[in-house]
């Protein structure tokens, strides 16, 4: 399993600083980042993406075949 955040200060910055955290990675080993949200009657639904690459330096950080294999599928 990668270390998530250890690409860069930024990503480090961003797995580890409270209090909104919008990455975030699953039980399976999935990094996740939020990227959107919708009122229901059940209330707040979370829209999120699997990370591919660091979002601050470029780095590639889970492939999608990696992606399916710890989700499972």
């Amino acid at each position: 399993m990668s270390s998530f955040g250890s690409c860069c200060s930024d990503m480090q910055d961003a797995m580890t600083s409270p209090p909104e955290k919008l990455l975030r990675v699953e039980g399976n080993g999935i990094l996740y980042l939020s990227v959107g949200y919708a009122n229901t009657d059940q209330g707040v639904g979370w829209f999120d993406q699997a990370v591919l690459f660091c979002p601050f330096c470029g780095t590639a950080l889970q492939s999608h075949a990696e992606i399916l294999r710890r989700a499972g599928a």
